[in-house]
């Protein structure tokens, strides 16, 4: 964090207040229910290469030639050196290899192969690499190994393998020194010689995170240990249940053990290969790095697309049981002495197990099959050998912002999952305040502002779940565990926003919900303190209209051809003209068709219509994957809304709004439209108030939401070890203010307030502004039991007061 010291008379000299002072009055004489020792942890999903080209250390892309079975994926020849990638089982390393690379080197000047690494191999001045790599075969000569440009002909780091190249597999090591700085540089393997060679499993490494083998990338692993986490949930997600296969699921016995004797997966609902590189145990050992509980998430017997019959998952629970003993068990038993030989004698300790990952869906075809007497059917077996086991079950985790566990079994710990916008989060403040006590536990395992964040996260996204995750320490007698997501996302394929770790091969940054976690972590406190706020101009905030009082209308397609006629705009005929922002739009006859299968095919007119307007069109869907869109309120291309009917895969219904590019739902409703059929469609806005018929049907009547709930939001705590009173106040408005806190005769004599802002909501960082969102921390001065403090607009102030 930033330090700076300020005098607090210049902060009260602030010329930009404008409203009057919130009073913050804290009941330090009767502290509260005990803070739960386990919030906050962080939850782990290989999503958007968040290992292979990410966490994980391995710079070699496709190290072991298994991403595909036709062609050589991130290889490439160089200077008439030919390879061929040969599937054979009486040749290959072994059989958790099934591909291998044959290379004939030409023996004319130099010749090989080169590897791109995961969108460039980061070189550093003065670090080490060190690179092992199967090989076989006949050469003429010895190999060169070396780091250098994608020509070829520059070199920033070099070696020779000196031992011969036999006709039987055998790994080859070398280390090498980088002499420059180079973000895009590639693995070249080379030899003047002639001969043919088979490689597997390339791999090259940098210094690692605790200099563990197989390790982590130091600058990502280090941005987790600086969360404090108190547990760490892995490794999913959807990652648990795969996609497809049972196959493409974890199966925790494939990822361990030497790299070579590892098959790797697909990770069919991301969209890559994974080397399973970050397997099992390094999952545990990561854990125990960070100083982190681990929390291990099994698969049930289900996977996306299918599942194991629940009279047949017997195979799954002893999978589960033999998960636990590798990570609890002694060395005499079996998995223990696996464990032991992988490096690690004594225990890992997982005191903490969720059966299943959101498959207790209400709609069994969505990955829910009986998931009540699969949760039984485990839940019985692990704690029949672990009695002592924390279990957590799954409840609805989309679609519901009340789930409920509808079931007499037993279990401890919920686990919810919460993906809404930033005025979702803030206005959830009390959810937990009438939770019921004494029945079941709360782990909000997934958490995130997903919709109306901006394009990496925005100041106003982090905001919203600050002051969730205060409503959540309020109430941690019986929300117990939280954790965010996703984590990490390689800039270069982007697959799920946002993310709180954002990187690619040179740099990292985190999000202002990254400083968020931290911020909320590192001061935390042992005891809840009740706090009443006057907050005198909370009526001033009350939100702004929505929708613009002038804006125009357009249609748009989502991977459907769809024709549209405008009737009338407040009964009467429009004539307009449209520009086509994107997509291949006809129009003839009055008829406005779009002819091609992009996908957000926007067409708009050049009329500017009134916010307190009825519109009346025709729509047809004429052929593709989904319906017909009316758009309305459009200012620019990122900020809009519109009505989507037959939207989803023709499934539903929908009223979305795009703020600052970033999209986020208003209301659905189940339905779909036909193909070749011609829909009246008439849409109402009065304001924010919306109302739209499908022929004669009503489908919605409801209103335009802010992104954010402007307001003061405050809690405390008290940090028994130190005496200190912790107070958090989230200002999420775009007014600054000021506050007076009493402590209610509780003596302190300094204090610090650690604060996160920016002169806008909508302030994000990025690769390249890294740090324009970040903690700065100022002293203060209490006056015995009370302090006087500025308030910024878009704020999270965490004040720190010593006894």
């Amino acid at each position: 964090m930033i330090r700076k010291g300020l005098l607090f008379s210049a902060l009260l000299g602030m010329t930009t207040l404008t409203q009057a002072q919130v009073n913050i009055h804290i009941d330090t004489q009767n502290p509260g229910v005990r803070v739960s020792p386990n919030l906050y942890g962080i939850f782990y999903e290989d999503i958007n290469h968040a290992a292979d080209g990410g966490l994980y250390a391995e710079l070699v892309r496709n190290r072991s030639f298994e991403d595909n079975d036709k062609t050589a994926e991130a290889w490439k020849t160089y200077q008439g050196a030919t390879m061929t990638l040969v599937n054979s089982a009486k040749k290959q390393l072994n059989r958790a290899q099934k591909n291998y690379l044959e290379v004939n080197f030409t023996g004319k000047g130099t010749s090989g192969i080169s590897n791109e690494g995961f969108w460039g191999i980061n070189t550093v001045k003065g670090r080490t690499y060190k690179l092992s790599f199967w090989a076989k075969g006949k050469l003429n000569g010895n190999l060169k190994v070396y780091l250098g440009c994608n020509c070829g002909k520059k070199m920033f780091a070099v070696a020779n393998i000196n031992e011969k190249i036999t006709n039987k597999w055998k790994k080859y090591t070398a280390e090498f020194t980088a002499t420059n700085n180079h973000e895009k540089a590639r693995l070249w393997i080379t030899s003047e010689g002639k001969g043919t060679v088979d490689f597997d499993v390339v791999s090259l490494f940098p210094p690692t995170f605790n200099n563990r083998e197989n390790g982590l990338r130091p600058d990502l692993a280090s941005m987790l240990k600086a969360l404090h986490p108190k547990f760490f949930r892995f490794p999913g997600g959807c990652f648990v249940e795969g996609q497809q296969s049972p196959d493409n699921a974890f199966r925790w016995e494939r990822t361990i053990g030497p790299i070579e004797q590892r098959p790797g997966h697909w990770n069919v609902n991301w969209g890559y290969r994974t080397t399973d590189g970050i397997g099992f145990d390094e999952y545990l050992q990561m854990a125990e790095d960070l100083g982190a509980k681990p929390l291990y998430v099994v698969n049930v017997g289900i996977w996306h697309g299918g599942f194991t019959p629940v009279d047949s998952i017997q195979p799954w629970i002893d999978e589960a049981l033999n998960a636990l003993e590798y990570a609890n068990g002694d060395v005499t038993t079996k998995y223990g002495a696996l464990r032991a030989k992988n490096g690690h004698p004594e225990p890992y300790h997982i005191e903490y197990i969720e059966i299943g990952n959101e498959n207790n869906q209400e709609d069994p075809t969505q990955q829910s099959d009986q998931y009540y007497k699969r949760y039984q059917l485990f839940r019985d077996a692990i704690l029949a050998k672990y009695p002592k086991m924390h279990i957590i079950g799954n409840v609805v985790a989309w679609g519901n912002d009340h789930p409920k566990w509808n079931s007499d079994e037993q279990v401890e710990l919920l686990d919810e999952h919460y993906y809404r916008n930033p005025a979702w989060f803030a206005n959830n403040f009390h959810k937990y305040d009438s939770y019921e006590r004494g029945k079941h536990d709360i782990y909000v395992g997934e958490y995130a502002v997903t919709q109306g964040f901006g394009v990496n996260g925005s100041l106003d996204a982090a905001l919203g779940e600050a002051v969730y995750m205060m409503g959540i320490e309020n109430n941690s007698d019986v929300v117990k565990m939280a954790s965010y997501a996703p984590i990490f996302a390689n800039l270069n394929d982007l697959k799920w926003r946002p993310d709180m770790i954002q990187f690619n091969a040179k740099s990292a940054f985190g999000t202002p919900s990254y400083y968020v976690q931290k911020m909320m972590a590192d001061h935390i406190g042992t005891r809840v303190l009740h706090v009443a706020q006057d907050n005198p101009y909370q009526t001033d905030l009350e939100a702004k209209l929505v929708s613009p009082e002038k804006s125009k209308l357009g249609f748009a397609t989502w991977a459907t051809q769809a024709s549209y006629q405008l009737v009338s705009v407040n009964d009467k005929p429009v004539d307009q003209k449209y520009t086509a922002l994107k997509g291949d739009w006809h129009h003839e006859d009055n008829i406005i068709s779009q002819k091609g299968n992009g996908e957000s095919c926007l067409n708009i007119g050049d009329m500017l219509v009134s916010n307190h307007s009825t519109i009346k069109l025709r729509a047809r869907k004429d052929s593709g994957a989904e319906g017909f869109m009316l758009v309305f309120n459009y200012i620019d291309e990122n900020n809009y809304s519109w009505v989507n009917f037959g939207g989803w895969g023709n499934t539903q219904h929908g009223i979305e709004q795009v703020v600052n590019g970033a999209k986020m739902q208003i209301a659905t409703k189940t339905g779909k439209v036909e193909t070749g059929k011609w829909y009246d469609i008439t849409f109402e806005q009065d304001g924010d108030k919306l109302k739209a018929w499908l022929n004669d049907e009503l489908i919605f009547d409801t209103k335009l939401q802010q992104n954010t709930t402007p307001g003061i939001f405050s809690t405390a705590t008290l940090d028994e070890l130190q005496g200190d009173v912790i107070v958090k106040i989230a200002n999420t408005s775009e007014e600054n203010t000021t506050c007076q806190i009493d402590l209610d005769g509780y003596q302190v004599k300094q204090g610090e307030v650690i604060r996160l802002s920016s002169a806008k909501g909508i302030h994000e960082n990025s690769i390249d502004t890294p740090t324009l969102v970040v903690p700065m921390t100022e002293t203060v001065s209490p006056h015995h039991d009370k302090l006087q403090l500025t308030i910024p607009a878009f704020s999270l102030n965490i004040v720190r007061l010593k006894r």
